[in-house]
């Protein structure tokens, strides 16, 4: 499990909001943590404004000489923090200088503070992060109870998690079925790994629960018939109208996944298109046309089971070229784990990656509209190392920010209520009581950092 970042400008002195608004004046709150950290009281700071992407050739670029940025000053409180405002014009991230001067006169820096301006579309988004592919023991090939798993993710940070089992939904409804009683602020979504009998077709259906509680695999099971019919009639109808190189019915056959997903309410995903079994799981040219004709709402464009998985490589720079070509379809991560531990095992690839999602609420309708209005992207990260996200420049951008300021306290609130939601699943009664007493710790966080207050 990641150990959370710890940079040390976090834990010795805090500023919020982080986040600002572009064009909207913001006030902040400014203070030192610790007596060696602490402001002095009724002494004038000033803080320099330096942005990190200036294009206006009046302002010098260089930070050597930071005095010629702009600037605003304020008095330590007797509590040692300082209050300022000021008014971002480009969205973009911005350092903080903050300074005082010594006795004799000389400009010191104390702090730097980093925040985020952001335009109003991606200032009502809440970051999060979260998997939407892994399975659990109601895999053939998986391990762990679900509920389990769930805490686990929890526990590394994660705001929602899809257990997506071989053939069926039955995890993702334990756990969520489960959880219901127990206070947390962890999303669990219904979730599958679809697969169609004697064809090289996998998909995931993230939130689509069909009547009598079964899932798209069941449901074709249960009406062989009905479905190969439908199939049929989509392959007939496109036929003539299919690129070359594409198999009508390979093509019907996800089309009508991915709309038997969508008719329930639920979001569409390729799974690991260019995962390689003799052959890649997508080629190249359908991939390209459920991207165009936007059949899926999302690709896993990073996902683990090893590190610098080479078929992620190929995702990636599939994506981008689709992309240059004026195709868009919303990245995601995720790990595919099929257990939590043993690392000496490719199957363990748990928080290797992610998906993160700009959502306007933590609902799944939520997180629906995220993914299918391209608020998301595909972050990984192998044993510690850096992050590599796929995504747009903006959002990428952002991402970077986050995973920096925001997500190192966040994902030590969560991991204390991942904990505790497994010792209580376990039997532990007393772990009720603290779940119920941090409940709303991590909304609280939200409110602060991003200036909701």
């Amino acid at each position: 499990m990641k150990i959370p970042n710890h940079n040390p400008s976090l834990y010795n002195y805090e500023i919020f909001p982080k986040v600002a608004e572009l064009n909207r004046l913001t006030s902040f709150k400014a203070r030192g943590l610790g007596i060696d950290n602490a402001l002095t009281p009724g002494r004038e700071y000033t803080i320099y404004i330096i942005p990190r992407e200036e294009n206006n050739s009046s302002v010098l670029l260089s930070i050597s000489d930071f005095t010629k940025y702009d600037s605003v000053c304020a008095a330590a409180d007797e509590n040692g923090g300082i209050e300022f405002e000021y008014t971002f014009k480009r969205e973009q991230i911005y350092t903080l200088r903050l300074t005082d001067k010594d006795d004799g006169g000389k400009i010191r820096v104390i702090n730097n503070f980093r925040i985020f301006c952001a335009a109003p579309d991606l200032y009502a988004r809440t970051p999060m992060r979260g998997n939407l592919h892994c399975h659990t023991c109601k895999s053939v090939d998986g391990h762990e109870d679900p509920y389990l798993a769930a805490a686990t993710y929890r526990r590394a940070g994660f705001d929602f998690l899809a257990i997506t089992d071989h053939h069926n939904v039955d995890g993702s409804v334990y756990a969520i079925e489960k959880s219901k009683n127990i206070p947390s602020e962890m999303s669990l979504y219904y979730g599958e790994e679809v697969h169609v009998p004697n064809a090289y077709i996998h998909a995931v259906n993230v939130g689509a629960l069909l009547p009598g509680g079964i899932g798209v695999d069941n449901y074709y099971h249960e009406n062989e018939a009905k479905v190969k019919a439908e199939v049929a009639e989509i392959a007939a109808e496109y036929k003539d109208h299919l690129p070359e190189n594409i198999e009508p019915f390979d093509f019907a056959w996800r089309k009508w996944i991915a709309d038997t997903i969508h008719e329930y309410g639920g979001i569409a995903i390729l799974a690991h298109p260019f995962w390689e079994w003799d052959a890649n799981n997508t080629r190249d040219d359908v991939f390209r046309y459920l991207a165009k004709e936007k059949i899926y709402d999302a690709a896993e464009i990073l996902h683990g089971q090893e590190e610098g998985c080479p078929d992620a490589h190929m995702a990636a720079a599939f994506w981008n070229d689709m992309r240059a070509d004026g195709i868009f379809i919303s990245p995601v991560g995720v790990d595919d784990a099929h257990m939590r531990y043993f690392h000496w095992s490719y199957e363990s690839a748990f928080n290797w990656t992610s998906t993160m999602i700009f959502a306007k609420d933590p609902s799944f309708d939520g997180f629906a509209e995220a993914i299918k209005n391209g608020y998301s992207v595909a972050t990984e990260s192998y044993e510690d190392g850096p992050e590599h996200i796929v995504g747009t420049y903006r959002l990428t951008k952002y991402t970077l920010f986050l995973l920096d300021q925001y997500f190192p306290y966040h994902d030590e609130l969560c991991f204390e209520e991942g904990c505790r939601m497994r010792d209580y699943y376990l039997g532990e009664e007393k772990s009720r009581e603290v779940l119920e007493m941090i409940n709303g710790r991590v909304a609280d966080y939200q409110k602060k950092f991003f200036g909701r207050e």
